[in-house]
């Protein structure tokens, strides 16, 4: 969705800080391509992400050294039970039956979804960078998380930097009250005892010097400050006639809304669908702000969704939303039904936390609503607006979510160049390379952070392959996000694959069809109908943005390039003095060029034809 302007796409595995520094070098005097000292792939070593000990008491820490141990124990269960088993990956069945051995399958699988749901909210991004999910696994990513217990087997010199001895025990303090667990863990610890012997022998035989009571488990919880933050409660869903297929899906719903709602909103999630679940992980949920459940009514192959958004300080409900859809609609993959429901109620509540944010004290924390703020004040194609969103997102203090800020703030440089709102110098690009920079060495793991970063990477420096790679990842990270699904389509719109970036535009139309900027994604269907030559549907597509926006340029280009095609030749020059009066310049063939952003793409010309047709 993004701007007017035209976007891109990327290839995996390409590095950013490899592309950045090859424009780093076109600005004097910076020095923007090294990582910062504190960046975390400068903390981070030998390419992990985090640091899981298991031999002694269990810790988790990131790459900065930072906590990142789990709050519930079961979470932490969850962990230890992948770290110790072969190639780090247990299917689902046996997890359920380590950990709720004495629940029925269905309250061991929603058990299990709780504790998965549980370890995203506290990892944040990190859980993407070392956990992997599908159907039937759960998997831990070895080479990006660095284990102790993996780590003195390769290399016993270990033991001693670790001040691991014969007396250390395998999941120190652990305790998790279920006999299938607690024989494992017997097991386990059996064998470790074994292991070390052999560690240990081997280590003196061949000493190595090495530092003395390194103790790097040792961590320190701190308490969340819940005071000043909006939280969103997760209540038990409600399910009526639903069969084996379906009861799955309102779990579903809510933990789609979840995730889209967190990567532009930093909120605190409360999950209170599992009455059972470890009262640690609801610490600070009396001050819940907003509930969220789901009802799903089946009737034969029918089924009715509806969606609860409460006020939790006038307890009443704020609103509700429903939609009807067939069950096989529901279970497949390509279909835009359950994605259109997750980001239709995520625009919603977005709406309603913004407008009543005010409500909850004037000491709010800003980072909760900075995000969303400025990417909407980014849309109102003003430059003061555009100013304004900068300064908001510099000014945010937030170390957790400084990533999507330093994201946001790269990504404004294309409404300079794409709507001429403000002027692209050595000094804009250099800043725009650090920010990109920063934001992808903090968390990579946050779908609109990459989509921002892949549409700057695209249309700012023109690094497609780049692009691609970035925005690819942000939709296998959440397809349900229309923002991601827009960008992905401009990608492939400037790569060249006309019918995929058609296809993408039109899903992100749908699924952002409740979106403040929901006129961006009809600019892109624009464009990608204008590719394919469907003047028809290029121009209702333009003119439905230009409804929503009347100062969206890159709506009124594509609509003035179809008007002009199709011989609509008054038209199309009002369209062009209403584009001059905007953007002064347009009527230069170079500045023409400059806005398209196509390339060598033959089309370009055509474009410029259709422009110099009307003009006169």
């Amino acid at each position: 969705m993004i701007q007017s302007f035209e976007k891109h796409k990327i290839s995996k595995g390409a590095a950013l800080t490899s592309h950045l520094g090859t424009v780093c070098k076109t600005v004097d005097d910076q020095n923007l391509c090294r990582p910062s000292e504190h960046s975390a792939d400068a903390d981070k070593r030998d390419g992990y992400y985090a640091k899981l000990f298991v031999v002694g008491p269990i810790s988790l820490t990131d790459a900065t050294g930072q906590n990142r141990t789990p709050r519930s124990k079961k979470a932490v269960a969850l962990l230890a039970l992948l770290a110790l088993a072969p190639r780090r990956q247990r299917t689902r069945v046996w997890l359920r039956d380590k950990l709720w051995s004495e629940s029925d399958e269905r309250k061991s699988s929603t058990s299990l979804r709780q504790v998965i749901f549980e370890l995203r909210r506290d990892l944040g991004g990190l859980f993407d960078a070392i956990i992997a999910l599908d159907r039937h696994t759960i998997t831990l990513k070895d080479d990006r998380l660095w284990i102790d217990y993996i780590a003195v087997q390769q290399d016993v010199s270990q033991m001693s930097t670790l001040n691991i001895s014969p007396d250390t025990t395998l999941l120190e303090g652990i305790d998790i009250r279920d006999e299938e667990f607690e024989n494992w863990l017997l097991l386990e610890r059996q064998t470790w005892v074994r292991k070390s012997e052999q560690l240990i022998a081997a280590r003196d035989e061949a000493p190595v010097n090495v530092p003395q009571k390194i103790d790097t488990r040792q961590v320190t919880v701190q308490p969340t400050q819940r005071t000043l933050r909006i939280s969103v409660g997760i209540l038990p869903n409600i399910q009526q006639g639903c069969d084996t297929n379906t009861a799955h899906v309102a779990d579903n719903v809510l933990e789609g809304i979840a995730k889209n709602l967190c990567e532009l909103h930093p909120l605190d999630i409360y999950d209170f669908r599992d009455s059972s679940a470890h009262s640690d992980a609801l610490a600070g949920a009396s001050d819940t702000d907003y509930y969220i459940r789901v009802r799903a009514l089946q009737i034969r192959e029918s089924l009715t969704l509806t969606f609860f958004f409460y006020q939790a300080t006038r307890m009443s409900l704020e609103w509700s939303q429903s939609i009807q859809t067939s069950v096989a609609d529901v279970l497949d993959w390509d279909s835009y039904v359950i994605s259109g429901f997750v980001t239709q109620n995520v625009d919603r509540i977005s709406k309603s936390i913004t407008d009543q944010a005010g409500n909850i004290g004037t000491h709010l924390d800003q980072s909760q609503v900075a995000g969303y703020t400025a990417l909407n004040m980014m849309f109102r194609l003003d430059r003061m607006a555009l100013n304004n969103a900068e300064q908001l997102l510099s000014s945010t203090r937030d170390t957790q979510n400084s990533a999507l800020f330093s994201a946001l703030r790269a990504y404004s440089a294309s409404f300079k160049i794409g709507e001429n709102l403000g002027i692209i110098d050595a000094t804009t690009v250099s800043d725009t390379v650090e920010l990109a920079q920063d934001a992808q060495n903090k968390n990579p793991f946050n779908a609109i952070s990459l989509a921002c970063l892949g549409h700057t990477m695209g249309y700012v420096f023109r690094d497609h392959a780049m692009a691609g790679a970035l925005i690819e990842r942000a939709l296998n990270l959440n397809r349900n996000q229309a923002f991601v699904w827009d960008h992905y389509a401009l990608h492939k719109l400037y790569t060249g694959d006309y019918k995929a970036a058609h296809s993408a535009a039109q899903r992100a139309v749908y699924l952002g069809s409740y979106s403040p900027i929901s006129y961006s994604y009809d600019t892109t269907l624009a464009m990608t109908a204008t590719m394919l030559g469907d003047h028809r549907k290029a121009i209702v597509s333009s003119q439905n943005a230009l409804k929503k926006q009347p100062k969206f340029s890159a709506a009124m280009r594509y609509l003035l390039v179809n008007l002009s095609d199709t011989g609509r030749m008054t038209e199309a020059a009002d369209v062009y003095h209403d584009l001059l009066r905007i953007d002064p310049d347009f009527g230069d063939p170079s500045v023409q060029k400059e806005r398209f952003r196509l390339g060598e793409n033959p089309k370009e010309a055509d474009f410029l034809e259709a422009i110099k047709r009307c003009s006169h």
